[in-house]
């Protein structure tokens, strides 16, 4: 199934990194009554900068949790790890991983491009994981090959919210969030 969002597609070319706006804001993409499913990807990553000592394979469905056991939000980040703004964003969110287990909020990166144009090395993760401190996982998709089979990016960092309980997409956001914390909240304010 296609995610009918209005995102535009990977190219190694064309990928771009955006800001946050003038007035605070990223684009955000608006998502039909129901939300599309996120994709069931089964990609090789690194699990936290504690177990980065080797690529395996994360399934994004990992964080399906119909009963509410575990989850109450993913916050799904598409990242170029060249991008100032996907640095930025990918720092503020390891700072507030403590306020984000408090709140039952799960993270997962998917990086379609390391520090060049190319996709990621394990080298390039491992440094990423590790600079960042990360307590969650990261995943190599390769200029978006997978994952562009379900969204068309041409810009970064994409948020993608989505509700564990149904693997509903609840927002789209491209662009830099400012405020990763507050920005998560609302939704769980949604829920």
């Amino acid at each position: 199934m296609r995610i009918a969002t209005g995102l535009l597609l990977v190219t190694a070319v064309a990928a771009g990194c955006s800001g946050v706006g003038a007035d605070g804001t990223g684009m955000t993409v608006p998502i039909p009554d129901g939300g599309e499913v996120f994709p069931k990807l089964e990609l090789q990553g690194i699990r936290s900068a504690a177990a980065s000592d080797s690529l395996g394979p994360v399934s994004t469905w990992e964080y399906y949790d119909p009963s509410g056991q575990q989850y109450d939000l993913l916050h799904v980040m598409v990242v170029c790890m060249w991008c100032p703004h996907c640095n930025n964003e990918t720092t503020e969110v390891s700072k507030i991983a403590g306020w984000q287990a408090e709140h039952r909020v799960a993270s997962l990166q998917i990086a379609i491009q390391g520090y060049t144009s190319q996709p990621p090395t394990l080298l390039e993760l491992q440094s990423w994981a590790q600079e960042h401190n990360l307590t969650f996982p990261v995943l190599v998709d390769g200029q978006g090959a997978q994952l562009g089979q379900y969204f068309e990016v041409r810009s970064v960092p994409v948020n993608i919210m989505v509700n564990p309980r149904s693997m509903a997409v609840l927002g789209i956001r491209v662009g830099e969030v400012g405020g990763v914390q507050t920005y998560e909240q609302g939704f769980l304010d949604q829920l």
